[in-house]
């Protein structure tokens, strides 16, 4: 990007856009396939048009939580980023609303988020290194744009690749501009900074960019070790007291006993985590720009599968990584998506018979992974269409809005320990999805932007 663009983006992120969303029956266009995601405030849902038979991903807010103001700033910072860096989501031009959601459209994670790919024991040295490196890329461009995430965790960082050579970031619903007060609402207290945590709820403090490299130094952490260093960074959390100790005695008490946890990791790599979990804001790097020296070396300590002791109990493991919602959460959803008359189930025996067909079709192909960690699991719905016709309210119009490329081999499909790849498979209405530009239909009234 030249440099002319480059201030021209910058220029304009912080102008949000807002246009006049058209409005659709989301039970007449699709059937929803299955929930991908939830957070505090959205669903992402993977769906089928109806007309075209057509799969898509949409990230579905419900109004009566989310405001008009609130849905159109997500929307432009998701947009705006996304097509600019290759470790943030790409979000399409393509938003509307129904009777009780905003919604637009992103790209699919085939591999799902960090959260589901983490195991007891973290995803291993080589694995953390890759996501540490590209996270930090993705940190970098944001900040660059004046722009604090505020929402960095193992649910907001998608993968799309097993060997995690390919991750992004997502979810810009609590982006904020650098040094602007913002309130304080429900945060996910094991990712919280303790400045943050120290103002009382429903009160405004001042959005920096340290707040994210403390929220970076959280995500690490998990994954070099599979645990959590403590509940909540505050002084009544047992933990993290100790490691306030800890930290404050660095240089001065050599006695001092590190937190358990910290035992796993090499003596590099404690003095990182001191740098970014630095309890002080004034004093918290604002940016990573150091985490280049601290690339190679060991980050784990000798011996590390070996000290399962050093893990001091299951409560901050795998439940505590994120704020998925439990069952009886997503059978309320579905009771609400139901009053709008949304139907949750499809016919599943034709599109099971694609399945079998493709993959009866398909070639194995064999690949060394770095490690003996198994791939996760992908989704057989990874694949979509490049173009489809949207008809809305009896209207029938084919529009067009290009997208960003899927990378290379975006389409390609983990199963155990081997690599499914469509064989000759063929794309309707356009190019390949996983090898150039494909369209998709624009909903009208949509300005363009």
């Amino acid at each position: 990007m030249g440099s002319s663009s480059k201030y021209k983006l910058r220029e304009n992120i912080h102008k949000i856009r807002e246009i006049e969303l058209e409005k659709i029956n989301l039970a007449e266009e699709f059937d929803i396939l299955q929930i991908v995601g939830e957070g505090w405030f959205g669903k992402i849902l993977l769906v089928e048009h109806r007309v075209t038979d057509t799969e898509m991903v949409l990230k579905a807010l419900p109004k009566p939580y989310v405001s008009i103001k609130d849905f159109f700033r997500e929307f432009h910072y998701a947009l705006q980023l996304g097509p600019h860096h290759k470790n943030i989501i790409t979000t399409y031009d393509v938003s509307f609303e129904t009777a009780g959601f905003y919604v637009f459209s992103q790209e699919y994670a085939p591999l799902g988020d960090l959260t589901s790919n983490v195991s007891e024991t973290g995803i291993g040295e080589l694995h953390s290194k890759k996501v540490a490196k590209q996270l930090a890329a993705a940190l970098e461009y944001i900040h660059l744009h004046d722009l604090v995430h505020r929402d960095i965790k193992l649910d907001n960082i998608l993968v799309f690749k097993s060997d995690f050579s390919r991750i992004k970031l997502c979810d810009f619903g609590e982006t904020r501009k650098a040094h602007t007060l913002v309130l304080r609402r429900n945060e996910w207290l094991p990712y919280a900074p303790p400045e943050v945590l120290a103002t009382s709820t429903e009160e405004h403090y001042k959005c920096e960019t340290c707040h994210d490299v403390w929220q970076f130094g959280i995500v690490m952490f998990v994954c070099l070790t599979g645990c959590l260093p403590w509940q909540k960074a505050a002084y009544d959390d047992p933990r993290y007291s100790r490691y306030l100790y800890w930290h404050g005695s660095a240089g001065v008490l050599q006695t001092v006993r590190r937190p358990k946890l910290f035992k796993l990791l090499s003596s590099k790599a404690q003095r990182w985590f001191r740098k970014y979990l630095e309890p002080n804001p004034q004093k918290r790097p604002p940016n990573l720009a150091e985490l280049p020296k601290y690339m190679e070396g060991r980050w784990l300590s000798k011996g590390f599968s070996d000290r399962e002791e050093e893990r001091e109990d299951e409560s901050l493991c795998p439940s505590m990584y994120s704020f998925h919602s439990s069952a009886e959460e997503k059978n309320q959803l579905l009771s609400t998506l139901a009053a709008y008359g949304i139907e949750t189930t499809v016919d599943r025996r034709s599109k099971k018979d694609r399945i079998r067909a493709w993959i009866q079709n398909s070639s194995i192909v064999e690949e060394t992974e770095e490690d003996d960690e198994p791939p996760a699991e992908a989704s057989v719905w990874a694949l979509a269409a490049s173009r489809f016709d949207v008809g809305i309210m009896g209207r029938s119009r084919r529009t067009r809005a290009k997208l960003k490329a899927a990378p290379p081999q975006a389409d390609e499909i983990r199963i155990g320990g081997a690599q499914w790849r469509p064989a000759g498979r063929k794309v309707r209405h356009g190019k390949d999805p996983g090898g150039g530009e494909c369209a998709l239909g624009r909903i009208p009234g949509r300005s363009e932007g």
